[in-house]
Order: C-alpha cells, then sequence, then structure tokens
C-alpha cells in the first residue's frame, strides 16, 4: 500500500505552472499582500516526494509533485544558496523508486529529491568567513540529504558553510553540478581496482555519463580500457575520448573478443553498472584473482555469477560512495582532487539537455531514455 507524506506547514502544493493563490477567493481580486505572497513562495519551488511504496502500484513520476515553500534564511555558520543547475542520477531515480525517505515522510517531513547540483550563494548567516553573497558553490548535501530530505532539486538549499566547496572560474555551473557524484566514484573505484598502468580495465555502460568519465580518467593514470557497448554509434566518440577498445555486447562475444585483446590474459579488472547477467559476462574476463567492482544496478538488483569464476577466485565487491569518503578528512581530499581535475579538463562531464525546473517530469523521461546522449539537468 501507498504512503502518503503528510505536508509539513511551511509548504503546499502545486502544479508545474504553478498558478495562483490557493487561499485567494476566486470572487474577488487578491490584496496586494497576496499577489507577492504568491510571487514569493513561487520563488521557493521544490520537486518533493509525495507518494511512497512499491514502484509496482504507481509510476515514479506519479510519486512526484512540484511543491512550494517558504524562502529559507540562513542561521549561524550557514549559507543559503540558489540552485541554478541539478542533474538527473540513476541514483535520484532508485531513491524514488526504493521509497528511501519513507521513513521521514511518515513523520511529516517533505522530502525534496536531489543529491547534487550547482549555485551562488544568496544569503550569508553570521560568522560564515568562507563566502561571500554571489559567489558559486556547490553544496554537500550527501552529508545531510538521507537524515533530512532536503535535496537539491529547489530552488533554495541551506546548508553549514563546511559542506559547501568554491567553483573556480574556469568550471562553468553545468560541470559543477556533477562534481561530486561521478567524478568521486570514479575516482574512487580506480583506486580501489588500482590498475596497473599499461594493464586492461574493462568497463560496462561505457557510453554513460560515468563511464566517459572512467575512460577519461583511465587515460590519464595510463590505464588501458576496454568498453562494453549497446550502440555502434559509441564507438567512434568513446575512441575520441581516449577509450582503447570498444566491443559492441549486441553484435560481438565479449569474451572472445577480451581475449583477442589482451592475448589471452584477460583485464586486469572490471567495473559494472549493470548487474544481473552482465557481471557474469564481465568476470568471465577477468583474469584469475581478478576483481569486479559492481557500482550499479541499471538492469536488476540482483546478480549472476559463476561458479566457475569463484573457483579461478574472481573477486566480487560492491563500490558505495559513502565508504569511499567516510571522514571529513577524505571528502576534502576527495573534492580537491576532483575540483583540480575538472580545472585541467582532465574529466569532463558529459553534458545533454537542459530543462526548467518546473518541467521535471519531461526532464526524467528524457533521462531515462535509452542513447540520450549526456546527463540531463534542471536548470532555473
Amino acid at each position: 500500500m501507498d504512503t502518503a507524506a503528510t505536508p509539513s506547514s511551511s509548504y503546499s502544493s502545486s502544479s508545474s505552472t504553478g498558478t495562483g493563490d490557493s487561499s485567494t477567493s476566486s470572487s474577488s481580486a487578491p490584496s496586494l499582500r497576496q499577489l507577492f505572497k504568491a510571487e514569493g513562495d513561487m520563488s521557493a519551488r521544490g520537486v518533493a516526494q509525495v507518494r511512497f511504496g512499491s514502484s509496482s502500484t504507481h509510476s515514479i513520476l506519479d510519486s512526484l509533485q512540484l511543491v512550494t515553500a517558504e524562502k529559507p534564511h540562513a542561521s549561524n555558520g550557514q549559507i543559503v544558496v540558489r540552485m541554478t543547475v541539478r542533474p538527473i542520477n540513476p541514483s535520484d531515480l532508485n531513491t524514488i523508486r526504493n521509497s528511501r525517505f519513507s521513513r521521514l515522510a511518515a513523520q511529516g517531513r517533505r522530502i525534496i529529491i536531489g543529491d547534487e547540483g550547482c549555485g551562488v550563494v544568496e544569503e550569508v548567516g553570521e560568522g560564515v568567513t568562507k563566502f561571500v553573497k554571489g559567489q558559486r558553490v556547490v553544496p554537500l548535501g550527501m552529508l545531510t540529504y538521507f537524515k533530512d530530505g532536503q535535496g537539491t532539486w529547489q530552488d533554495y538549499i541551506v546548508v553549514d558553510e563546511v559542506n559547501a566547496f568554491p567553483v573556480p572560474p574556469s568550471v562553468s555551473d553545468e560541470v559543477a553540478a556533477q562534481f561530486i557524484v561521478n567524478p568521486w566514484a570514479a575516482l574512487g573505484l580506480l583506486e580501489r581496482l588500482d590498475v596497473p598502468k599499461g594493464e586492461y580495465l574493462l568497463q560496462t555502460a561505457a557510453g554513460s555519463s560515468m563511464g566517459r568519465l572512467i575512460i577519461q580518467l583511465a587515460k590519464h593514470f595510463g590505464i588501458k580500457t576496454i568498453n562494453i557497448v549497446r550502440r555502434d554509434e559509441w564507438r567512434k566518440e568513446l575512441k575520441s575520448l581516449g577509450a582503447d577498445e570498444v566491443i559492441n555486447c549486441k553484435t560481438e562475444d565479449v569474451r572472445s573478443r577480451v581475449k583477442e585483446i589482451t592475448a589471452q590474459k584477460m583485464a586486469y579488472a572490471a567495473v559494472d553498472a549493470v548487474a544481473g547477467m552482465s557481471t557474469k559476462v564481465v568476470a568471465a574476463c577477468v583474469r584469475d584473482g581478478g576483481m569486479v567492482i559492481v557500482y550499479g544496478a541499471l538492469s536488476s538488483n540482483d546478480i549472476t555469477y559463476s561458479i566457475y569464476d569463484l573457483r579461478r577466485k574472481v573477486q566480487l565487491d560492491w563500490f558505495y560512495l559513502g565508504d569511499y569518503v567516510p571522514t571529513r578528512e577524505k571528502i576534502d581530499l576527495v573534492a580537491s582532487k576532483v575540483m583540480r581535475l575538472l580545472e585541467l579538463k582532465v574529466m569532463r562531464p558529459y553534458i545533454g539537455r537542459k530543462y526548467p525546473l518546473a518541467d521535471f517530469r519531461d526532464a526524467i523521461a528524457e533521462s531515462e531514455r535509452e542513447g540520450r546522449g549526456g546527463k540531463v539537468l534542471l536548470v532555473s
């Protein structure tokens, strides 16, 4: 059974067009005070999850609604960030489908989706020394997102000063909005696998935004890549990014091609974003004693794995970003590394279509379209 969240008193639901103030009588013109209130409310919109439960009973779009709230203010040591760009990540959609916020919703909390984005400092609280109004920043929402349910798919977000990173002038809003989830994970995967220079890393979903970052970063570190795709038209594009080999899993036998490419050595290690049967295929392509790290579940939440590969001591592991950055010191270190890599354009996030925040339904549909291109962004 679906569980509907109870709106908090500071929020009111709104259609995507955001017309009018529900308290205004249809028989009389609204007062100036009401008009200004409506205008102020519309400047503080958010995409909220309002339905929870089994994803088989309703679509992901039926779970979401555009809502409005009073513009927040900064307390001591905090900043208010006016969000300008927010990506739609698979992790966002999985959070909705898996009703991860159902407990908070049951407590009467309004749940705003979105785990990363970029914005401009709108207000500075007392005691803040790192930022000034008008400065571009990336709010580090991952530290509090699953505790308070206040994500980035809204006009304003409040964060502690220590939980925001400045954006250098050479990094665009569209790139900065993708600063955390994929770049940090790409760096974490390569650090975890520690593939020697000149050896091959195998990856699935190579045409995705994440797959392209892995190609670029591996090239920077001197690691060769074998990239599995489902479309031939991506072959030339991925090669231009630095991919060494590209295999179309729909038209080629992946294991035979990997054996051929590596002269029977097989891939040193692999990363898999697909899960399901894909993991079995990938594991069969890795050397004896090698490792496969699964970091996504694009096809299934289950994994198929061969006993033969267990016998070959092929290791299987899961990557979770929170485990990679368990301390504040590690967060700051990784943030510094990644921002520098973005400045140097070693990693160039794949930017796709942009949609106004209010058009989040169209944006989500586009984000799930096969072969869509780059990361879909919600802008305001």
